[in-house]
């Protein structure tokens, strides 16, 4: 089959992780059933014992290195959609696969955090004594924008191929990392990231998001999220349907739980965001929807588990009286990933739902050694 192999700079120093990255399609794979490929390293003799075979031989792109190239603007096509970068950051989106509905928007990504509310730091009265913690995400302002991290033009790299392209990304400080790509044939663009160690020199703790804000979307405070992977739950900003609200926090009080997706719409365009993994998020400005991916807080929220949110990659020393309760090591990293859709008109329910089941059903991979080659077509 047709593959690619791609270096993924996310995870350079991370113990343990590959260097690289093989795409292939794996397609018409069977419902409740299996297909194996074989992987190997490719050498002239190899690829004899594969023509003896009769298996398709690998293409070229399997035996190269892609060129890099370090390009501040950039236009990538699927042939179902366009995506355009900037410094290795998204910032539109095109429809181009139906005629009909072929149009381009403003999609811009961006990255930045909210810092953690400290009542030895932010309290304004002595009875403010609710900290960000564990249980409670509480920005030091409740007004707070978020601060945004620029992207360091300078360490973006494009990798390109005819099966996906891949934008790779650093936001300034190097902490946050990420890869844009984008499948031939697919219909939306797939973010992976890594986020940490989070900094902590300045004596804050800090609530790391990251926003996709589409200014076409009059969505009017109103959003969606998934009920635990099933039906979507409607959610208005600053509103609750059973009482009437009155809005203390404006960003941490319309954060709400996202299991699967979330999206925003109106009777023009639709905005969707698929995640893999539980996280919590909003649509606190108009045409946009922001999606918290890691935290570290340095004080007790006070609510039970007695500590802050501090893990780091090498515990802590024991509690008192056998010792001081401190963490060892670095922050935490954590790497997840989003997909992001656009569609015209009403149809925010239906992209999610695709998107979902792309993310939440891909196939299980298992890898076992073989010293030998087998005709797996012939095995009974």
């Amino acid at each position: 089959v047709e593959s690619v192999v791609i270096p993924n700079k996310n995870y350079e120093g991370i113990r343990s992780s590959a260097d690289y990255d093989l795409h292939f399609p794996a397609k018409n794979l069977p419902a409740v059933g299996a297909a194996i490929y074989r992987i190997e390293m490719v050498t002239d003799s190899t690829l004899d014992a594969l023509s003896q075979i009769n298996l398709v031989q690998p293409t070229s792109p399997l035996r190269r290195m892609l060129e890099n190239t370090n390009q501040e603007h950039l236009s990538v096509s699927s042939g179902q959609i366009e995506a355009k970068f900037s410094s290795g950051v998204l910032t539109h989106i095109c429809n181009i696969g139906d005629k009909e509905t072929e149009s381009c928007q403003s999609v811009h990504q961006e990255w930045g955090y909210y810092t953690s509310f400290d009542s030895t730091k932010h309290a304004k009265s002595k009875d403010d004594t609710q900290n960000s913690g564990a249980y409670i995400f509480r920005p030091s302002d409740p007004k707070q924008e978020l601060q945004k991290l620029a992207p360091d033009p300078s360490k973006s790299f494009v990798y390109k191929s005819d099966l996906v392209t891949e934008v790779h990304s650093t936001m300034e400080g190097g902490w946050i990392q990420q890869i844009s790509r984008i499948f031939s044939g697919g219909d939306y663009v797939e973010v992976e990231y890594v986020v940490g160690p989070i900094p902590i020199d300045d004596g804050l703790g800090k609530e790391i998001v990251t926003r996709y804000r589409c200014p076409s979307i009059e969505n009017g405070g109103t959003f969606y999220t998934d009920s635990n992977g099933r039906e979507f739950m409607r959610r208005q900003r600053g509103y609750r349907p059973t009482w009437n609200l009155t809005e203390y926090q404006l960003v941490a009080g319309n954060y709400y739980p996202i299991n699967a997706a979330i999206y925003i719409e109106d009777d023009n365009l639709a905005m969707s965001i698929a995640v893999d993994r539980s996280q919590g998020g909003g649509s606190i400005i108009d045409g946009s929807i922001e999606v918290m991916v890691h935290r570290r807080t340095l004080v007790d929220d006070c609510r039970g588990v007695n500590e802050p949110i501090n893990e780091t990659d090498a515990g802590m020393t024991h509690y008192p009286p056998y010792g001081d309760a401190k963490r060892i090591g670095n922050g935490l990293v954590i790497s997840a990933k989003h997909r992001l859709s656009l569609s015209s008109g009403r149809k925010g329910a239906s992209i999610s739902r695709s998107l979902m089941d792309g993310a939440f059903s891909e196939p299980l991979v298992f890898a076992a050694s073989s010293h030998k080659y087998v005709d797996f077509r012939k095995a009974e």
